[in-house]
């Protein structure tokens, strides 16, 4: 069963409401959280072509950054209050939820970017690197497998967004919990697509497993394994440069 993304209490099966439990698919149930005043609703999802958009996610990233620790452990979706990717380790599965009115193209927007944290972030994770390859994945998926044209929006809008967060301030942005600064996403997805246009992206995604030995994100690490004629140019980008990417990332 889900939580409630506001207060984090887990919602029971008795604050189901009447006839939650769907006909169509068996399993898809619908709860109302008893603790928030604006009774937010969060529902399995159990649409077919969504179920199957996720798992092409999960083997996209399996593919490009490499299988999780715990590959077996199972993940559930959700209709929620906003995207989020929370490990349960009581129910032993990843909740992965996905922001209630959205539409087909923005929940798998949300499905790239919150797969990619199931897989490299394990919910222990919380760095603007990870958030960087979270938008990068979310838009090479969605200009490979649903629509480029809407890819190139997201993109373009990352871009605007990137104009109201500086270097600085995403470098020491705290990502562990919402709401995040303004602007971070725009700002880590330009800087990933500078990155790559640097070092390229086979070598950029490996910034996805560049852990130290307590499991935080180590640049520094993943510098040293860079060839050395881009270890210039990534530091370059890394250092601040706030011009725009020649083109679109994917």
């Amino acid at each position: 069963m889900p939580r409630c993304q506001r207060t984090f209490y887990y919602l029971r099966h008795s604050d189901l409401p009447a006839g939650a439990a769907s006909a169509a698919t068996g399993n898809a149930l619908r709860w109302i959280c008893p603790y928030c005043t604006d009774a937010e609703i969060y529902e399995r999802i159990g649409e077919a072509e969504l179920l199957q958009y996720a798992l092409l996610a999960e083997n996209y990233c399996k593919q490009e950054f490499g299988a999780p620790t715990d590959a077996p452990r199972p993940y559930a979706l959700f209709y929620g209050v906003r995207p989020e990717c929370r490990l349960e380790l009581s129910d032993y599965r990843y909740d992965i939820y996905l922001q209630q009115g959205s539409d087909a193209f923005q929940l798998r927007l949300q499905i790239g970017h919150e797969m990619f944290h199931r897989v490299c972030s394990q919910g222990r994770v919380f760095h603007w690197t990870h958030e960087m390859l979270a938008c990068m994945t979310a838009v090479r998926l969605l200009r490979q497998y649903a629509s480029a044209e809407y890819a190139d929006s997201i993109a373009q809008e990352y871009l605007k967004q990137s104009e109201k967060c500086s270097m600085g301030a995403m470098l020491h942005s705290n990502v562990t919990d919402p709401p995040y600064t303004e602007g971070i996403y725009g700002r880590a997805f330009v800087t990933g697509v500078l990155l790559q246009e640097a070092v390229g992206w086979h070598l950029l995604r490996r910034l996805a497993r560049s852990l130290n030995k307590r499991g935080q994100v180590d640049i520094s690490l993943w510098l040293q394994r860079l060839p050395a004629e881009v270890v210039a140019p990534a530091l370059k980008v890394l250092k601040g440069a706030e011009n725009p990417p020649t083109q679109n990332a994917g």
